[in-house]
């Protein structure tokens, strides 16, 4: 069994190399609640015509998407020596680039959608892979995150992010669906609080700075495309 551990801007991971092994979706979700532990998910690296990256969170349940869980697989397909700089590879939400850009992953994400559902309490609808719930707040620090974030995910099934405006950047917090509490980071809702933010704040600007617990990560836009950065370290 080859298992390695990752983190990506403290999101934690537990890597398995299934390349050439085929797994039943029950003998992978007995692994993740076997082997996860408090990480926040397990990704299995897969290889069909292309490499496929299956990931689950920590309850065992399979999540179509994780955006910093794509940095981690393509730092660890470096690592392996699968590939030497870039990678397209297969996802339960389609097609992903994977890129090395000054010591650090760069992917671009899926297509983002919005939708006009609410919650009890005033948010924007994003997809960006797996669903999030983006609401604006005065003073992140002082959310609690854990109450309130438990009460939305439950009305609306999603990933609940609340995000402080700043100086064209942002500071979030995100309770994470699968996880089931909050978390050091999420990609995806990096993604979707920059996009919504971008729009709603009418910010003319490529790059946003997104602060999160357990670090920082760049949102990216390039034409109709969504590029996500950050550090990724095997650990």
């Amino acid at each position: 069994m080859e298992i390695s551990y990752y983190t990506a801007t403290g999101n934690s991971f537990v890597m398995y190399d299934s390349v050439g092994k085929t797994l039943t979706y029950e003998e992978k979700s007995d692994l993740v609640l076997k082997n996860v532990g408090d990480r926040d998910g397990m990704i299995f690296v897969e290889k069909k015509d292309k490499f496929f990256m299956d990931y689950f969170n920590r309850d065992g349940q399979r999540a179509e998407f994780c955006g910093n869980g794509a940095r981690s697989f393509v730092k660890y397909l470096h690592d392996a020596g699968y590939i030497k700089e870039n990678v397209l590879f297969d996802s339960f939400a389609g097609q992903v680039e994977g890129h090395l850009v000054d010591g650090e992953i760069m992917i671009k994400m899926p297509k983002i959608r919005t939708d006009d559902k609410l919650g009890s309490v005033a948010g924007h609808y994003v997809v960006v892979g797996v669903p999030h719930y983006v609401i604006f707040v005065d003073d992140v620090k002082n959310v609690d995150v854990k109450k309130l974030g438990f009460r939305l995910r439950n009305e609306l099934d999603a990933n609940i992010d609340f995000v402080e405006i700043k100086d064209h950047e942002i500071e979030m917090r995100t309770y994470e669906r699968g996880v089931e509490s909050e978390t050091k980071a999420c990609g995806t809702g990096a993604t979707a609080s920059a996009y919504v933010s971008r729009i709603t704040q009418r910010w003319h600007v490529q790059k946003i700075n997104v602060s999160v617990p357990g670090g920082n990560l760049k949102v990216i836009f390039k034409g109709k495309d969504v590029y996500l950065q950050g550090g990724v370290d095997n650990v």
